[in-house]
């Protein structure tokens, strides 16, 4: 879970510390961080789609991730790849 801070846990909102458990409570933090490794990977595959032209599948990688794990760097990736998905093709290649 997603706190102002960054990660917590979503049984006692202590910050999260990258642990397998929670520091703070004891609970089990495996989900959290397997869906934090999915967004990572699904963000590595909107960088490397983008860098092959094809900007609406990293569109859709780039908000699957969001949707996983909310970033701020995410933000910026899904506007860029949501500007170059809707711009017509003589702008982006020329």
């Amino acid at each position: 879970m997603t706190g102002k801070r960054g990660l917590c846990c979503p049984v006692c909102k202590a910050r999260f510390r990258g642990a397998a458990e929670c520091s703070r409570c004891g609970a089990d933090l495996t989900a959290l961080m397997l869906l934090v490794a999915q967004a990572y990977a699904l963000r590595q595959a909107a960088r490397q789609t983008l860098r092959s032209g094809d900007a609406q599948n990293a569109l859709a990688s780039a908000r699957a991730a969001q949707s996983l794990h909310s970033t701020a760097e995410g933000d910026v990736l899904q506007s860029v790849c949501g500007v170059l998905a809707n711009c017509p093709a003589q702008l982006v290649d020329g």
